[in-house]
């Protein structure tokens, strides 16, 4: 079986996106939308108001809410952790 990086139960990305945000670092994502999707670029905004409605918007003007996203660059969330 193999093993990923993973979150902590309780965290979010929330954290990594912001700081990826400030540093303007290229992300690449998979966010699980009714299916597995892969996206990837630059997040030109963030709204990370509650945890309702936060979302990332990226370069090709996609938005993402974050409670979509099951990883970023590589780190899963935990119930991603093996396949």
């Amino acid at each position: 079986m193999d093993c990923r990086v993973t979150l902590n139960e309780n965290e979010t990305f929330l954290e990594f996106l912001k700081a990826y945000y400030h540093s303007k670092e290229k992300v690449h994502l998979l966010v699980d939308d009714e299916g597995i999707t892969r996206e990837e670029g630059f997040i030109m905004n963030m709204d990370d108001g509650n945890i309702s409605s936060e979302y990332i918007e990226m370069d090709s003007g996609i938005k993402i809410p974050v409670k979509k996203i099951v990883a970023v660059n590589g780190v899963f969330l935990s119930q991603f952790g093996e396949c």
